[in-house]
């Protein structure tokens, strides 16, 4: 079930800040906008809707509301207002559309409480009679909550990999795969058949987040088949995901794949296997004549899980922003058994790598990650601090919270 408190700590900190004066007309204003959203007028909703989208999370039980206006206007700005509480386009990441926010939100969502108003509404919509609805309120979904999800939410987006449109099949998969339903395993596994191939890609990563077993297979025959396109990389990259000691001897074979990607994979899904064994010291050979960044990043990964001192060549990725968000994921698996080295790196010289890490450590958690994170508090640089806040805020929200 979905953890609501009545405040998150960031909102506590907005209103402690403001003078008294400012704090009652805040109040007087959102009372105003309680009246707004149900009046039966839609210009006055839709004024409403604008004003609730300069606010913050305190807007979201009123947007729960809105998502669920009879005018179709206003219930796709809504559910839009709603994805931009929790992300928030940057300097260096607009943001055109609800995929491009779900893409963006795995380690860059302000986690948020859902009130119950809004996630109920969000769940209705993924049955709107129009498209867009479902397909935006699928992605708003996948932003905003985190899992284990409700019975009611698996089945309604279970029946959405049914859907006639195949963006809300798209969306469908990649939130299931974001939200590790399990019991959509084989609902996914069937549509790595599907007549859309952006279906297809969305449901072989989504087995692959799965980690499903009974994926691999069916994984491995669409890499065979479709080694050289789209389709090849998506599989072995879902592969990799998975990590099943079935896949090695393919994984061994593609790490002299000519294809950069399958190189990186390759070793991604060693990585993911454990112990490298013998492998080793060939990896560390190799790294010295690879010439891709993102697989050099894919090696040093594999080396640090199976013990070995390369963590370093990670953080030199790390500050390196094409491959940033490979790197970023990486911290995170690493997880607490590597906690001291990645929170050492909250010193770096290097801003972005400062920024880096403290979205890690949210996700990482422990006392190590905590006393890091609080040390950092003040960090000359405005990123690293927004950073290091989301990422207390994450701690006390608990694991698992996006």
């Amino acid at each position: 079930m979905i953890s609501v408190k009545p405040l998150t700590v960031a909102l506590l900190i907005l209103v402690s800040s403001q003078s008294p004066f400012n704090a009652q007309s805040a109040a007087s204003s959102m009372q105003q906008l309680t009246v707004d959203v149900g009046n039966p007028k839609a210009g006055v909703r839709r004024e409403a809707l604008r004003e609730l989208g300069k606010r913050g999370p305190e807007a979201l039980v009123l947007l729960g509301r809105l998502v669920r206006d009879p005018e179709l206007d206003i219930r796709e700005k809504a559910i839009a207002t709603v994805i931009g509480v929790y992300v928030r386009s940057t300097a260096r990441r607009s943001i055109g559309s609800a995929q491009d926010a779900f893409m963006l939100a795995p380690y860059r969502t302000t986690p948020y409480p859902v009130p119950p108003e809004l996630s109920t509404a969000l769940i209705e919509a993924l049955a709107d009679d129009y498209e867009s609805v479902r397909r935006d309120a699928t992605y708003a979904v996948g932003i905003s909550m985190a899992p284990p999800v409700q019975p009611a939410l698996s089945f309604e987006l279970v029946a959405s990999l049914s859907d006639r449109f195949p963006s809300v099949r798209v969306a469908a998969a990649q939130v299931l795969g974001r939200l590790h339903v399990e019991s959509a395993e084989v609902a996914l596994i069937g549509r790595i058949n599907d007549e859309d191939l952006d279906v297809r890609l969305a449901a072989m990563r989504a087995v692959g987040d799965l980690r499903a077993e009974s994926a691999v297979v069916a994984l491995a025959d669409q890499f065979a088949y479709y080694v050289r396109g789209v389709a090849g990389r998506a599989a072995i990259d879902a592969l990799a995901r998975i990590g099943s000691s079935q896949s090695r001897a393919l994984f061994e074979a593609q790490t002299e794949s000519r294809y950069p990607a399958h190189r990186r994979a390759a070793y991604e899904g060693l990585a993911r296997l454990g112990n490298l064994g013998p492998a080793s010291p060939r990896i560390e050979a190799a790294m010295t004549n690879e010439k891709d960044e993102r697989v050099q990043a894919a090696m040093a990964f594999a080396l640090t899980r199976s013990g070995h001192p390369a963590h370093e060549r990670i953080f030199a990725a790390l500050a390196d922003r094409d491959t940033t968000d490979q790197v970023l994921e990486y911290l995170v698996e690493l997880g607490p058994t590597h906690a001291t080295e990645i929170a050492a790196h909250l010193q770096d010289r290097n801003p972005l790598v400062r920024e880096q890490v403290a979205i890690a450590l949210g996700f990482i958690g422990g006392p190590e990650a905590e006393a890091a994170l609080n040390a950092a508090a003040s960090d000359e640089t405005a990123d690293v601090r927004m950073a290091v806040s989301v990422a207390q805020v994450r701690l006390r929200q608990g694991p698992g919270r996006r």
